[in-house]
């Protein structure tokens, strides 16, 4: 029997009664696309258990799940969906490139609540696209016509100068509340672009910058891990030792 995962084996809606709106099933949309890599259930990264975020989780002021996948090409894929404060809802997938891959990481975020939306959208480098041009022409200039498409939903960056320096030239950043249909495509848009990039990956052969992209990798997982404000709100909502597991969940 294959061990590949071609469910979710939720639904978003049942995991939890929000009041006042009916946020976008961010999961079941975007899944379709994330499922066409072969993905196998990760359970566990740098010595922790992550099979007691994949289960629902109800406290006070946190309600949902994560599931977490793997496979040849990809260390971790994170999928996130909450409910904080009974008011918000939070997805994201956050996924990064094995060792020996240089593909950009993959990060899609989607805070909705009955007022307002905030989306980040973005393939994070693992390699300078100023020092190495051609990482930017081999993986991210593709995205040119999907970026002009749905670019006048950025708006203001991030007040984080540190997020602001890991970017790439196609970001999309703001909180487009009158156009969540629009948001939601452009994410999937991304996604998809990721998917088909993952599909082609070769191994770097080069050794040196095998050693220098994996290191960037690192290095943009561990600022995630310190300095991400999600981390702290996970920490606070599911405690420090289940909220620790979050972290290194999704980073």
């Amino acid at each position: 029997m294959s061990d590949i995962i071609t469910e979710l084996d939720f639904d978003s809606k049942s995991l939890w009664q929000p009041k006042g709106f009916d946020p976008h099933p961010f999961p079941e949309k975007t899944w379709p696309l994330i499922k066409e890599l072969g993905l196998k259930s990760l359970t566990q990264t740098e010595g922790e258990d992550l099979s007691e975020i994949q289960e629902k989780f109800d406290k006070p002021m946190i309600t949902g799940t994560f599931r977490h996948f793997t496979n040849d090409k990809i260390e971790k894929l994170a999928l996130m969906w909450v409910l904080i404060s009974k008011s918000i809802v939070g997805g994201s997938w956050v996924g990064w490139p094995r060792d020996g891959y240089d593909f950009p990481g993959l990060v899609i975020a989607w805070e909705e609540s009955k007022k307002r939306l905030h989306i980040i959208i973005d393939l994070v480098p693992t390699v300078d696209c100023v020092e190495f041009e051609w990482y930017r022409e081999k993986y991210l200039d593709g995205l040119e016509a999907v970026y002009a498409e749905f670019k006048d939903l950025i708006g203001p960056n991030s007040t984080y100068n540190w997020f602001r320096a890991m970017e790439s030239p196609y970001m999309i950043f703001d909180s487009p509340n009158e156009r969540r249909e629009k948001a939601l495509n452009c994410e999937l848009a991304y996604i998809k672009y990721w998917v088909e990039m993952v599909k082609k990956a070769e191994p770097v052969q080069d050794a040196k910058h095998r050693e220098y992209a994996d290191r960037r990798k690192k290095i943009i997982q561990q600022q995630l891990r310190k300095r991400d404000p999600l981390g702290s709100v996970l920490v606070r909502t599911l405690g420090p030792d289940v909220g620790k597991k979050a972290i290194l969940g999704y980073t």
